[in-house]
Formats: C-alpha cells, sequence, structure tokens
C-alpha cells in the first residue's frame, strides 16, 4: 500500500510540474494588405438586412432562411454536436447510482431438517470507476468535443451565409433575364414595325422582295430570342424556389434588374488579419484546430498513470421491515491506479497519430485563410473595373439608342436603305445585352464581396 500511494504521488508531481501547452493561434500566411488600392477601410460586419437594401430581395432571402433544407439539416447537426459535447463533459463528474436488490434462495433435501430459507433485502448509493483526472486526459477530451460543437456553429454559419448569397445570385440573375426579355420583346416589336413598314414600300414600289426577306429575318430572330429568354428567366424563377423552398411570392420577385439598386453601393473592408477571421469557415477550421490540439493533449496525458475511484454505501437486510428498522451498513471505498508499461507502443503510436492529425489541422486552417484571402483580393480587384464597364456599357447603349431612333426615321422618309436600319437594329440590341450583362456582374460582385468577408450577422438570427 505505501508503494502505491508513493506511486501516486510521484505521478501527480510530475503532472504539475509538466502541465500541456496553451493553444497559441498561428501567424495568418497571408499578407498584411489586400492588393487592391481602392479598398475602403472600415467595419465590414454589416448585417444582411442593411447590406441588401431591395425588399423583395430581402423578403425573398427571409423565406430562404426559414424555409431551407439544407439550413435546416446544417442546425440539427449543430443541436447534435452540442449534445455529443454534453455527454463527453458529463466524464468530469461521478456518476452516481441507485442501486436496489432482493433475494431468495429455497434450499429443500430428503432431510427436513435440512431445508433452508435464505433471503436478503438491499439498497445504495455507488460511484464506479470515476477517473480522476491528474493529467487532465479527460478534460481535454471535453475541451475537443466543445471545439468540434463550436466548429459545427461556424459550419451552420457558413451554410447560412451561402445561402444568402446563393439566393441573391438567384434572384439577380432572374432579374437580369428578364430584363433581356423586356428587351427581347422590344426588339421584336420594332422589327416587327420595321418589317409592316417594308411591306407597305414594297406595295408602293419602293423596296425589294429582298428587303422584306432581309426584315423578316430580323423579326423572326428576335421571336426566337423572346422565346428563349422566356425559358430562361422560368428556369431562374425555379431554381430560386428550390433555394428558398416555398412557392413564390411573384409581387416580390423583380421585374427587371435596371431601375434600383439591389445592394449597397460600397462595403468597407477591414485589414486581412481582421476580415478573414470573421469568416466562418475560418472559425470552423481554427477550432478544429483547437480540438485536434485538445486531443493531442489529451493523448500525452494517457502516457501518465491513470487513477481511478469507486466507491459504495449501502444498507442490507433479511426483509424490508428490517431493512428499514435495523439494517446492517455498508461502506466500500477502492482507488485504482494505472501505469502503461508494455502496450507495444500503442499508446505511443496514439499520441504521435493526433499530432499528426493536428499538423493536417494547420493546414487546412491555413488554407482556409489563403482561400478567403484569395477571394476577397479577386472580389476586390473586378470591384472597380466592373463599375467603369457598367459606365463604358451604358454609354455605348445611349448612343446606339440615340442611331437607331435616327436610322428608322430616315428609313421612313426613304433617306436610307435597309441596311442601315438593320445595323442600327443589330448594334442596339447587343449594346442593351451588353449593358445587362455587365449590370450583373456589378451586382453579382458586390454579393461576392460580401460572401467572401463571410457575412454579416442579422440580429437575433445569426
Amino acid at each position: 500500500m505505501k508503494h502505491v500511494f508513493c506511486l501516486l504521488i510521484g505521478a501527480v508531481l510530475v503532472g504539475c510540474a509538466s502541465p500541456q501547452p496553451e493553444y497559441q493561434r498561428p501567424a495568418a500566411p497571408v499578407p498584411a494588405h489586400w492588393p487592391a488600392a481602392d479598398a475602403e477601410s472600415g467595419q465590414a460586419d454589416v448585417a444582411w438586412r442593411r447590406f441588401f437594401i431591395d425588399e423583395g430581395l430581402r423578403a425573398t432571402i427571409a423565406e430562404a432562411l426559414a424555409n431551407n433544407r439544407d439550413l435546416r439539416a446544417a442546425v440539427a447537426n449543430v443541436q447534435a454536436a452540442r449534445a455529443q459535447y454534453r455527454v463527453q463533459d458529463a466524464a468530469r463528474l461521478p456518476t452516481v447510482q441507485l442501486q436496489g436488490n432482493a433475494n431468495r434462495q429455497l434450499t429443500r433435501g430428503g432431510d427436513p431438517s435440512l431445508a433452508a430459507d435464505s433471503r436478503s433485502v438491499s439498497t445504495g448509493l455507488g460511484v464506479s470507476a470515476f477517473e480522476l483526472d491528474l493529467f487532465g486526459r479527460v478534460r481535454s477530451l471535453s475541451d475537443a468535443q466543445w471545439q468540434r460543437y463550436l466548429a459545427s456553429e461556424a459550419g451552420a454559419q457558413a451554410a447560412r451565409v451561402s445561402l444568402i448569397a446563393e439566393t441573391a445570385n438567384a434572384y439577380l440573375t432572374l432579374a437580369a433575364d428578364r430584363s433581356q426579355l423586356a428587351a427581347a420583346r422590344a426588339t421584336q416589336q420594332s422589327a416587327e414595325r420595321s418589317l409592316a413598314l417594308t411591306r407597305e414600300r414594297l406595295r408602293l414600289g419602293a423596296a425589294s422582295a429582298l428587303d422584306v426577306s432581309a426584315m423578316n429575318t430580323v423579326a423572326q430572330q428576335a421571336r426566337a430570342d423572346v422565346a428563349r429568354y422566356q425559358g430562361l428567366a422560368e428556369r431562374d424563377r425555379l431554381a430560386l424556389q428550390l433555394l428558398v423552398g416555398a412557392e413564390l411570392d411573384e409581387a416580390r420577385l423583380p421585374a427587371a434588374l435596371e431601375g434600383k439598386p439591389f445592394t449597397l453601393a460600397a462595403l468597407p473592408v477591414d485589414a486581412p488579419a481582421e476580415a478573414l477571421l470573421r469568416r466562418p469557415d475560418v472559425r470552423q477550421a481554427e477550432s478544429l484546430l483547437r480540438a485536434a490540439h485538445a486531443d493531442v493533449a489529451a493523448a500525452r496525458a494517457g502516457l501518465w498513470p491513470k487513477l481511478g475511484l469507486s466507491a459504495s454505501s449501502g444498507l442490507s437486510g433479511v426483509t424490508l421491515a428490517s431493512l428499514l428498522n435495523t439494517p446492517a451498513r455498508a461502506l466500500s471505498l477502492a482507488l485504482d491506479a494505472s501505469l502503461p508499461l508494455l502496450d507495444g507502443g500503442a499508446a505511443r503510436a496514439g499520441a504521435d497519430q493526433a499530432e499528426a492529425q493536428r499538423l493536417a489541422a494547420l493546414a487546412a486552417y491555413e488554407k482556409a485563410l489563403q482561400s478567403g484571402f484569395r477571394e476577397v483580393a479577386d472580389a476586390l480587384s473586378q470591384r472597380q473595373a466592373l463599375a467603369e464597364e457598367k459606365q463604358a456599357r451604358q454609354a455605348t447603349l445611349a448612343s446606339a439608342e440615340t442611331s437607331l431612333r435616327l436610322a428608322e426615321a430616315r428609313y421612313r422618309q426613304g433617306l436610307d436603305g435597309y441596311l442601315s436600319l438593320l445595323e442600327a437594329q443589330r448594334t442596339a440590341q447587343s449594346a442593351r445585352q451588353q449593358w445587362i450583362s455587365a449590370s450583373l456582374a456589378e451586382a453579382e460582385n458586390m454579393a461576392a464581396l460580401y460572401r467572401s468577408l463571410g457575412g454579416g450577422l442579422e440580429e437575433g438570427s445569426g
């Protein structure tokens, strides 16, 4: 017994002399500044309801957050991870059990004097196999499970931000294709008017059948464009409905892309060290790194002696009445110490495996930072170029529409032939399509920047 207590005292002293190292956040392997010269400084953690300023878009996003099945699954996984943490954390406290037992044994033989009838009743409280956490093994396992819960929570937040961005992109794409559809219908109407005018000129002898055929070709092409954009708009609507997870209210859907802004015009961006650490995927990767760090601590603690405690206290009697009136009392207390000596290197291999997994988690965390930096840098670098392109496309569209009006007037007056009108119509149609595409690209870039910065938490729903 003296040797056992000496061993326990020595184990405690060794454990106190060699505490597990505290977690230190690794340095971010990314530049200290964004490459874009126009990156604005400031707090970028803007709630999505303030960033997306269009009422219809905000209502659609809110409905998607409430109904999307993938997001529901992510939230359920968070709840499961929290329950698993509670299971693991319960191991840090002893489990006390109430036990009861009633037994009767009847023995009969040929000689009646040898017959026996024995009865016993017992009850008590017991603690079995509770580990005294001298070296923090159980605490480290609990810390690891807590970090995994935080990782699942960050993963759910990442899914939430992705859903917001995907819903916004689907909404904007629907708006753009409806704008293209409206432009195609306007082109079809213009082409049909020109076709009717050319047929009238043919009747009067001022145009040829070739002119009519050429104008009819333009009109039929415009008709085909209308059908194509009708199909695209319907496909966009179905995709948006799938994201939302419910029937869409047409009153909330966009009629066109132009005419009103959908997002804030600018979004300030913090330095990389602050901006990237707000991203849910980076927080998820760091939580998994912290969990791996705790797993290493638990594996190393497993190399040292373990001390277990078992205890019980109870009452026993022959009958229930004797158990209540004159019970026999029993008390048991046992300490169990174990130290791995010859296990074929299994304990050491477990510690090496935990360290290797920590290094893998570290690499995943650094990769998450680098991927996040690239996404933000790409969005920032495109922002100014897309804004300038949209302005140029808008100016081109204005000039093309002016040229089309002049060409139509000159054609009606007989000053120019149909070729000039056809070229003006094609130019105006192409300019409008390019302007709508540039407007969509700029709006999607703002949504991508918001997503790459991790999105903002909405009060009461984050």
